[in-house]
């Protein structure tokens, strides 16, 4: 199914944002910088994408899995959901 987002735009953004820190992790590893400097972007890019995984499942839960309940599909959105809180 086709993820479509009404934040499409916000999801961009932090995506942006999430390569700037990579970036700058790459950076910082390639100067030497000091290690748990390092460590702390690091934690902030986990940090960035678990919340960007917390929009996306939100959006999810508010259209897709809403239209496949009105459509009939609830078997499909239960294997769906189930699959995702088993990963997490």
């Amino acid at each position: 199914m086709q993820h479509r987002s009404q934040n499409k735009d916000k999801l961009l953004h932090r995506i942006r944002i999430i390569k700037g820190h990579l970036e700058s992790i790459e950076k910082m590893i390639s100067e030497d910088q000091y290690c748990l400097d390092i460590v702390h972007q690091s934690r902030a890019v986990q940090k960035a994408l678990k919340k960007l995984d917390e929009k996306i499942v939100e959006d999810h839960l508010h259209n897709c899995v809403v239209d496949q309940i009105k459509s009939g599909d609830e078997e499909r959105t239960t294997e769906e959901l189930l699959t995702l809180f088993q990963y997490r």
